[in-house]
């Protein structure tokens, strides 16, 4: 998908739950992570991403090491942990939930107002 979408309000919420399953794929580092975001479609700053990956770290649902390639600059990589998993799944549950309440009231036929 190569049109972004900024979702305002609704995404710094969601950037854990988001964070922490494109790190269930695979390791990877802070502007990598928001490239991926910006690839699905989610218009995500810097300096919107970097302090939520902070907190996953102070959490302990993320580590990371530095990686200094031959050439370019280091990088920091990150790795979700076995509670990060955890906290994933207690976020996709939580967000499952949600979804459906808030779709089951958006959709709702209005017997309010028949017009």
């Amino acid at each position: 998908m190569s049109e972004t979408t900024s979702f305002g309000d609704w995404l710094r919420p969601a950037l854990p739950l988001l964070l922490l399953r494109l790190l269930i794929d695979e390791p990877g580092h802070g502007y990598g992570l928001v490239e991926k975001l910006h690839a699905a479609g989610i218009s995500a700053r810097g300096t919107t991403v970097y302090p939520h990956l902070s907190k996953l770290q102070d959490a302990g649902y993320i580590t990371s090491h530095w990686q200094t390639p031959e050439t370019g600059p280091a990088r920091k990589i990150l790795t979700i942990t076995d509670e990060g998993v955890d906290h994933y799944r207690h976020l996709q549950a939580q967000w499952s939930g949600v979804r459906d309440i808030l779709t089951a009231t958006v959709t709702a036929p209005n017997t309010t107002n028949p017009n």
